[in-house]
């Protein structure tokens, strides 16, 4: 069994800030009111949903899976969005490192202005992996920084042991894995093509090399699939963020979303792909039934279907 998890950060939100942040969703949905539980609920309620983190763990069968990557982890962090993340950086890293992922991915947003800087060494500086550390920009990465800070941003991370993949590919040859980084497609900094140059153009080998592709958005999946990819992960969606019980999220921002494939595993044009809730929130500082979460994905060789796990 998992080590119990420290407490979670017990700052609240208050009934002001909460109902001055939601106030134009309630006044424009009209049936957040019909919740049974009234204002004082739905306010724990959010504030529960936006500091409870899960842990959501997936094993995944692959017929031609490379030796080399049995039983192997890999951990997927995404949106954290420092300015306004309350969970702590130690409740985080405890739930990371108890499960000791081979490889962990940061799929985007994990700041968005000058300010968050310094809170990512405190985030991602004691988080580790035998096989390396590896990041793709989100559209809150690039937002409110100028081109010199988005340098300095791209230099810390590297300090901290995390290789950032700006539409470039990475080949671990000890696991026979490629790790692609599409860089962001909402603002239109992705090359999908330029991501897979060394991906295509390397030699033939007697067992084809396993493709992860990490992606902030899900919105260059038509090109991945072109390409081929054995598992894309993703985020940018938060689930919806906050979404009404019985009832599909307002707002997605992917045109996979509009279709209701707004998190978790899905097989689309022939590529496994899995879109996080990520870790914290954008607009609102809140979530409303769409609880954050840190995924695990273990691969094994086999044709079984996925087995998933949360807790």
């Amino acid at each position: 069994m998992p080590e119990k998890l420290p407490p979670l950060l017990t700052k609240k939100i208050s009934r002001r800030t909460f109902f001055s942040c939601i106030g134009s969703f309630i006044a424009n949905h009209c049936l957040l009111s019909t919740v049974p539980l009234g204002s004082a609920g739905v306010l724990l309620w959010a504030d529960h949903d936006t500091l409870a983190l899960k842990r959501e763990s997936w094993d995944l069968y692959y017929p031609n899976l490379p030796a080399a990557l049995e039983g192997k982890m890999i951990c997927q962090l995404s949106d954290l969005h420092l300015e306004t993340l309350r969970i702590t950086p130690e409740h985080i890293d405890q739930m990371v490192m108890t499960q000791k992922p081979d490889l962990l991915v940061i799929t985007g947003d994990i700041i968005s202005s000058s300010k968050d800087l310094d809170k990512a060494n405190n985030y991602l500086g004691k988080l580790s992996a035998p096989y390396g550390k590896f990041v793709v920009m989100g559209n809150n990465d690039y937002s409110n920084l100028s081109h010199t800070l988005f340098k300095r941003y791209l230099h810390q991370l590297q300090n901290l042991g995390w290789k950032p993949l700006l539409n470039q590919a990475s080949f671990l040859a000890n696991l026979n894995l490629w790790i692609i980084g599409v860089d962001d497609p909402a603002t239109k900094h992705d090359d999908v093509d330029l991501a897979y140059q060394k991906v295509l153009s390397s030699p033939p080998t007697p067992t084809p090399p396993f493709r992860l592709v990490l992606a902030h958005s899900t919105d260059c999946l038509d090109d991945v699939a072109e390409n081929g990819a054995d598992l894309l992960l993703a985020g940018h969606t938060h689930g919806g963020q906050i979404r009404l019980p019985g009832l599909p999220p307002l707002i997605t921002n992917t045109y996979l979303g509009d279709e209701g494939i707004y998190e978790g595993y899905h097989v689309i044009n022939g590529v496994p792909l899995y879109v996080s809730r990520g870790i914290g929130e954008s607009i609102i500082a809140l979530r409303f039934n769409v609880p954050p979460e840190i995924a695990f994905f273990t691969l094994h060789k086999g044709d079984a279907p996925p087995k998933h796990q949360t807790s």
